[in-house]
């Protein structure tokens, strides 16, 4: 089972804001990117000498600029030279409630996160979701997604504590309550110094699916071994938070595919942590399987994660590791957009330059399906349809 909510955190009225010199252009006025190459997060084969049309904070086209009619009153930036692609979705970090943090996801390109479990401060959830809000007024910081505190048993890996099946629903209703966007349990039993974790049990696990799937959020599941990977894809998650440093067996694989559960790969964490060679041949085999891939690489400010591949950013450590386990560039480019936003609930607004979409655009200077590098030659960043890089642009 999937289900998906399409979230948006950009209120209307925040977009038509009167805006003073040297602040984003209002992203109620018209803008024209010609002449650049359209990658389109769709899959689709790259189209040159394209126009992407920007209006009210939304794509109105984008396509061969052969068939499509430029309005006069609009501006124009000829991007020649560049790619236009959707602005990129990291769906795996942690301790992104701060505003420096998504400033620079945001002019990286990375205009939305997923955080996947509140950790390292001591503010109470309804605090953390109004400051999300107040964050959310400004377009140069990332879109936040939160799924709240991790789900875990009684002294488990995880910071909300379920006790049996009715708490455990409980609890995923006061987090969806409180505002959060999605719901994290975690199957851990343990890692590095931690063992012999407690974990929830199977009818715990199926009561968080089935309490967020009733109101429509999904859920992902934090599983760095195979045999928890597997009790997680049969309860019904929608996506694996990491994958395993396990050999995970072909028949979970086969399932994934048939039921839609997507993966967040992770290979910076499992990196770090020794895990790397079989955790990249687990995602060469899904990927090749058609397992759906989205990406993430667990960024954290804490100081037991402070590895240097731990990139704030454009995550390219994790990018390239990707492409070292077999993922192609285009494969890498949807994880990070299309299928990214799948995962994150907002696949309906985000993830792909179609018409109707939340103009989340990101413009490099080289061509990423040859060169992946290219992702960090970032000429504009469009976030909400408010040109947010280069920070001195004026319409």
């Amino acid at each position: 089972m999937s289900v998906r909510a399409s979230l948006v955190f950009w209120p209307a009225g925040l977009l038509l804001l009167a805006l003073g010199p040297g602040q984003p252009a209002a992203a109620d006025a018209g803008l024209a990117l010609v002449n650049g190459t359209l990658v389109d997060g769709t899959g689709a084969a790259p189209v040159e000498q394209a126009v992407v049309l920007i209006e009210g904070g939304r794509l109105r086209a984008a396509g061969p600029g052969a068939t499509i009619v430029i309005p006069t009153d609009f501006r124009v930036v000829d991007v020649s030279g560049a790619f236009i692609l959707p602005g990129f979705i990291n769906a795996h970090v942690h301790n992104a409630f701060d505003e420096a943090r998504l400033q620079a996801w945001a002019q990286a390109g990375v205009t939305t996160v997923r955080d996947e479990g509140i950790m390292g401060t001591s503010l109470p959830l309804a605090d953390l979701m109004a400051l999300r809000q107040t964050l959310a007024a400004s377009p140069r910081n990332s879109r936040l997604v939160s799924a709240g505190y991790m789900i875990t048993a009684p002294d488990g890996y995880g910071s909300l504590e379920v006790t049996s099946p009715e708490d455990a629903r409980q609890k995923v209703n006061w987090q969806l309550d409180q505002g959060v966007d999605l719901v994290k349990v975690a199957l851990e039993t343990g890692y590095g110094a931690w063992r012999n974790l407690p974990i929830p049990t199977d009818e715990e696990l199926r009561a968080v699916v089935a309490a967020a799937h009733e109101r429509e959020r999904l859920v992902s599941a934090h599983v760095t071994q195979a045999q928890y990977f597997t009790q997680a894809v049969l309860a019904g998650v929608d996506d694996a938070a990491h994958v395993p440093g396990d050999p995970v067996p072909d028949w979970a694989i086969q399932w994934m595919v048939a039921s839609g559960v997507h993966l967040v790969p992770t290979l910076t964490v499992l990196e770090a942590y020794g895990a790397l060679t079989p955790a990249s041949q687990n995602l060469r085999r899904m990927a090749a399987a058609g397992v759906v891939v989205a990406l993430g690489n667990d960024y954290t400010a804490i100081p037991q994660n402070a590895f240097d591949h731990f990139e704030l950013g454009m995550p390219m450590h994790e990018i390239t590791r990707m492409a070292q386990s077999g993922m192609s560039p285009m494969q890498i480019v949807i994880a990070a957009t299309r299928d990214a936003a799948h995962v994150s609930g907002l696949d309906g607004d985000l993830g792909t330059l179609e018409a109707g979409k939340i103009a989340d655009v990101l413009v490099v200077n080289g061509n990423p399906l040859a060169d992946l590098s290219a992702l960090t030659d970032v000429r504009m960043v469009i976030h909400g349809g408010e040109v947010i890089r280069p920070t001195d642009w004026t319409p």
